[in-house]
C-alpha cells in the first residue's frame, strides 16, 4: 500500500491512540504480499482475500449513484501494541460518556441485540486480539432517521454478509454535534478464531456503499439543491463573492460587466441583493453596485460569528450550573492583555472539520463565562484525558504560521522558493511520507486561497511574502487564536482531597494570581474548596489550624509531590506490571511511548524502555509526542522539555545506542 493510500484510509482521527507503525496498520487490511510488481500484487491480494476469507465478489460502483444519500464512514483499525485492552477501555469510555445522547441523557452502548449492552465485557473479549476497529457513523441527514440503532444493526449485518463472517461489536448513538453519529466498536477476530483483515477497497468504498444505499432506503432519494442556488443566501464568502470582485471595475460591480450567461448572472445579481441586505454592499446608480472594502474579510468574520453563536448555544445547553447567555464575554472582545482563569466547561467545534478550529468555554474566577476560538487542534492536545472542570488559563495568542508553514518555507527558500514532495524527501531523509503528505495538503489549501501556485509536474511555487501572507491568513476575519494553558488537570472537587499538589495550593499560597477572585460562581466555589482542602492537610499531618488561621507545615509542597509520584509509580506498575522511574535533567531516554500520565504540575509521556522489559520511563510530555504515539521515541530529556525523535531510523539508532552502553 502507498503511502497516500494509508493516508487516505485514515481520513478523521477516530481514537486517541495511534497505531503502532505504518506497516502493522497496512496489514489489518490486506494480507502480506512477497510479489515485486504492485500489478502482480494487487492480483494476488484480492485472490487471496476471497480464497481465504470467503468473502464475494462485492462490487463497488466508487462512484455515488445519483440521488444516493450522503454517509461519512470513517474506519481506523487500532494495534494493541502489547497494551492489551488499555486503549479500547479508554476510547470505550470515550463513546459512553455522558451527555452526549438524544435530549442530553447519558450515552447506553448497544450491540446486535440489546439496547444495553456490557462495554466492559467487550473489551474483556477483545483482550488478547491483535487490534480492534474504530468507526464513525455519519448520515448527512442522520437526524430524520428514527432509530440508529436499527440503522447500525441493519448496516453491519451487511457488512457481515460481504465479509463472510459474524462480527463481534457495540456501538452508541452520539448527539453532541450538529449531525447525529454513531460511535462504532468492532472486534478485529472473525468468528473462526482468526485476524479479521479487511480489503483495501473496501474500506475505502464498501463499507460507504452499504450506508448510503441504507440510509437511502430509509429516507428515500436525496434532493440535490443547486450548489449556488444556495450560495445566494449564505452568510459567508461564496464562489459568487469570487466572481464579483472579478467584475469589479473602479470599485464598482455594474450589470454591463457580467457575463451574460443567463441563470448564472441571475445568480450573480440575487447574490448582490444579499450583500446589500448585509449592508456589504450599496446600489451606486442604477445597474451598478459599489461592495465592501473588505468583503471576504467582513463575511468570513459574519460567518465565524453565526458558527459561535451555535457553538456558545450548544456550550450553555450542556451545563446544568445556571450559566446565563448575558454573562457570556468573549475573549478576543476584552482587553489585549486580558487573562481568564476558571474551571473548562467544554469544547465545541467550529464548522465540518474536526481537526480545524474548536470554540472553548471557560467559567471565570471573575464569575462570567468566557468563550475563545483555538484555531488548531493541536493547541488542544494537552486537554484530552482530563478531568470535566479541569483547571485552565486562556490568553491572547498572536496569529503565526504553523509548523508545518515554517517547514514548507525552510525547503522552499533553499531550493529557488519551490516545494514538492521530491525535495523534501531530498532535504529530510527522515520524515515519513505520511508527514510528507501533509505538507503537499497544506499547499493545496493555502493554492486555493491564491497564496501559492502549482505547475503541472505537481511543484508549488511560493511567493517572497510567503510568511507574511499565511500569518495574515491565519488572523483573517478575526480568526485569531487563544492559547489554553492546563493550570490543573482535576476538577476542584478532586482537588479537595487530592494526594499531591493543586492549582488550589498555589491559589491559597499566592502564586496563583487571585486579583480576578470574586465571591459569587465559581470564585465562590474556589475559596469553599480551600477550606475542605484545609482540612485534607491537616489529615495528612502537612499544616494545622490556629486561632488566626491555617498554617502549613515546612517543605509542605515537597511533601506533596512526593506523595503524587508514588502513587502514580505505584498506578503503572499496578497497570503494565513495569517498575517506573521519572527520567532526569539530561538522561537518554529509548523505547515504546504508550500513553500520557497528567499530573498536577506536569504531563508525562510514558516510554516502555528498550533496554529492560520490566522497566519503564516517565518523560516531560508535549504536544507534538502524541504524533509518535505506540511508536519507538527516542531521545534527551532538557530540563522540562524532551528533545526527541521517531520515525525512520529511530530503530536503528535505538540499537546503536544501546550497544555501546547507552542506557535508558
Amino acid at each position: 500500500m502507498s503511502s497516500r493510500d494509508n493516508e487516505d484510509l485514515f481520513e478523521g482521527d477516530v481514537g486517541k491512540r495511534r497505531p503502532r507503525s505504518s506497516q502493522d496498520n497496512a496489514s489489518l487490511f490486506r494480507p502480506p504480499s512477497a510479489a515485486s510488481s504492485k500489478r502482480a500484487a494487487s492480483r494476488q491480494r484480492a485472490a487471496w482475500y476471497n480464497r481465504a476469507r470467503g468473502a464475494p465478489n462485492v462490487k463497488l460502483a466508487h462512484e455515488r449513484p445519483a440521488g444516493q444519500q450522503r454517509v461519512i464512514i470513517k474506519l481506523k483499525p487500532v494495534v494493541h501494541a502489547g497494551s492489551g485492552g488499555g486503549a479500547l477501555m479508554r476510547h470505550a469510555l470515550y463513546v459512553e460518556r455522558d451527555g452526549a445522547g438524544r435530549e442530553g441523557d447519558p450515552v447506553q452502548v448497544f450491540d446486535r441485540e440489546l439496547d444495553r449492552a456490557d462495554g466492559a465485557a467487550f473489551v474483556e473479549r477483545c483482550e488478547n486480539d491483535r487490534h480492534h476497529f474504530r468507526v464513525i457513523i455519519s448520515p448527512e441527514h442522520g437526524g430524520e432517521i428514527d432509530d440508529l440503532k436499527s440503522y447500525t444493526r441493519d448496516l453491519v449485518r451487511r457488512v457481515e454478509l460481504d465479509l463472510g463472517t459474524r462480527i463481534d461489536w457495540i456501538a452508541a448513538e452520539h448527539h453532541d454535534t450538529g449531525r447525529p453519529h454513531v460511535h462504532l466498536l468492532m472486534r478485529g477476530r472473525r468468528e473462526d478464531g482468526r485476524d479479521m483483515v479487511i480489503p483495501r477497497s473496501y474500506v475505502s468504498h464498501g463499507f460507504r456503499e452499504r450506508a448510503e444505499g441504507l440510509a437511502t432506503e430509509l429516507l428515500g432519494p436525496r434532493l440535490e439543491p443547486d450548489r449556488l442556488d444556495r450560495a445566494v443566501k449564505l452568510e459567508r464568502f461564496t464562489e459568487l463573492d469570487r466572481d464579483l470582485l472579478s467584475h469589479t471595475r473602479g470599485g464598482e460591480v455594474a450589470l454591463a460587466h457580467l457575463p451574460d450567461e443567463g441563470k448564472r448572472a441571475s445568480r450573480l445579481v440575487q447574490r448582490l441583493n444579499r450583500l446589500e441586505e448585509l449592508g456589504l454592499a450599496e446600489q451606486a446608480r442604477p445597474g451598478a453596485w459599489r461592495m465592501h472594502a473588505d468583503l471576504e474579510e467582513q463575511l468570513t468574520r459574519l460567518a465565524d460569528r453565526r458558527e459561535r453563536e451555535r457553538a456558545t448555544a450548544r456550550l450553555l445547553a450542556h451545563e446544568d450550573r445556571g450559566l446565563q447567555p448575558e454573562r457570556t464575554r468573549e475573549l478576543e472582545a476584552a482587553h489585549s492583555s486580558q487573562r481568564v482563569t476558571g474551571r473548562l466547561v467544554g469544547l465545541e467545534q467550529l464548522g465540518d472539520d474536526v481537526r480545524g478550529p474548536h470554540l472553548v468555554g471557560v467559567e471565570g474566577v471573575d464569575g462570567k463565562f468566557w468563550t475563545a476560538r483555538v484555531g488548531r487542534l493541536d493547541d488542544l492536545r494537552g486537554l484530552t484525558e482530563v478531568e470535566r472542570g479541569a483547571i485552565v488559563q486562556l490568553d491572547r495568542a498572536t496569529p503565526e504560521m504553523r509548523a508545518s508553514d515554517r517547514t514548507i518555507w525552510e525547503i522552499a527558500e533553499k531550493n529557488g522558493l519551490t516545494y514538492s514532495a521530491e525535495l523534501h524527501r531530498s532535504q529530510r531523509p527522515g520524515d515519513r511520507d505520511n508527514y510528507i503528505i501533509m505538507h503537499e495538503r497544506r499547499l493545496e489549501a493555502l493554492r486555493r486561497d491564491g497564496i501559492v501556485t502549482r505547475d503541472s509536474g505537481g511543484t508549488f511555487h511560493l511567493p517572497d511574502d510567503y510568511q507574511a501572507r499565511v500569518a495574515a491568513r491565519e488572523g483573517l476575519g478575526g480568526r485569531e487564536s487563544a492559547r489554553v494553558t492546563l493550570l490543573d488537570p482535576h476538577s476542584l472537587e478532586r482537588q479537595a482531597d487530592y494526594r499531591g499538589p493543586t492549582w488550589l495550593d498555589r491559589m491559597a499560597d499566592g502564586i496563583e494570581d487571585r486579583s480576578q477572585l470574586r465571591h459569587d460562581g465559581f470564585g465562590k466555589e474556589v475559596s469553599e474548596a480551600w477550606k475542605q482542602r484545609e482540612a485534607t492537610l491537616e489529615k495528612l499531618g502537612l499544616g494545622e489550624t490556629r486561632a488566626d488561621g491555617f498554617h502549613p507545615a515546612h517543605d509542605w509542597r515537597g511533601a506533596l509531590t512526593t506523595l503524587e509520584e508514588k502513587a502514580v509509580r505505584d498506578r503503572i506498575e499496578r497497570d503494565t506490571g513495569r517498575v517506573p522511574h521519572f527520567a532526569r535533567d539530561g538522561d537518554s531516554v529509548h523505547g515504546l511511548y504508550t500513553s500520557r500520565i497528567h499530573m498536577a504540575e506536569q504531563s508525562y509521556a510514558l516510554i516502555e524502555r528498550a533496554d529492560h522489559r520490566f522497566s519503564s520511563t516517565l518523560v516531560p510530555w508535549r504536544p507534538e509526542m502524541d504524533r509518535a504515539l505506540n511508536q519507538l521515541v527516542s531521545g534527551r530529556v532538557n530540563g522540562r522539555d524532551f528533545d526527541f525523535r521517531y520515525g525512520k531510523g529511530v530503530e536503528k539508532e535505538i540499537a546503536k545506542a544501546l550497544s555501546i552502553g547507552g542506557r535508558g
